[in-house]
């Protein structure tokens, strides 16, 4: 019967055109089979555990929708790219994820969403040509935390980088259970002091 529920559970979250909609996953639930899939790896600013994610087009956060897509001529990490946090490789319960998204197109569409979403962020200090957002959706139970960046390629041509950062309320740095480690809202505003 358990299982039963899981497999209807998932096929909800599955749209019909194939996508699965990155809202539709909770916080402390095992993430599906399908998702366990990716690439293990550890988020570099945060140290959280997780799995990347073959084909980013196979999500979508909303009606925000992601594309195969690689800057040309870009550096290893100029293009789409997704990854789902997990509290611990062998129980996989969903944290959040991070998103980054070279396309400069989506980027504007996924700020739209959220926007629409959650409503106008806070806005932090960054240098001139960035921007950083926060959210603190506490209805849901998490915090959002977006920065939009320009980049350079290999030949020193210009694109605007975004990634999205989704964690469940009150995660900390390497996901630590100690109250004295700073928690990742605490980091990002080391990072984006408050304006």
């Amino acid at each position: 019967m358990k299982n039963l529920i899981l497999l209807f559970s998932f096929l909800a979250i599955v749209s019909c055109n194939g996508q699965t909609d990155l809202e539709s996953f909770k916080f402390d639930e095992k993430l599906p089979d399908n998702s366990l899939k990716g690439e293990k790896d550890t988020e570099a600013n945060y140290g959280l555990l997780s799995y990347k994610q073959a084909n980013i087009n196979n999500y979508k956060l909303g009606t925000a929708t992601f594309s195969e897509y690689a800057v040309p001529k870009g550096y290893e990490y100029s293009n789409n790219n997704l990854a789902l946090f997990v509290n611990s490789y062998q129980n996989n319960q969903y944290l959040g994820f991070v998103l980054n998204l070279a396309k400069e197109d989506e980027g504007k569409k996924l700020i739209d969403y959220l926007t629409k979403t959650y409503g106008t962020p806070e806005k932090r200090s960054t240098d001139k040509t960035g921007v950083a957002y926060f959210w603190d959706a506490s209805a849901k139970n998490k915090w959002l935390f977006l920065t939009q960046t320009q980049e350079l390629t290999q030949s020193n041509t210009k694109y605007t980088n975004t990634k999205l950062i989704v964690v469940k309320k009150g995660t900390r740095v390497e996901n630590s259970s100690d109250a004295g480690t700073f928690s990742i809202l605490d980091s990002f505003t080391l990072a984006y002091p408050k304006k």
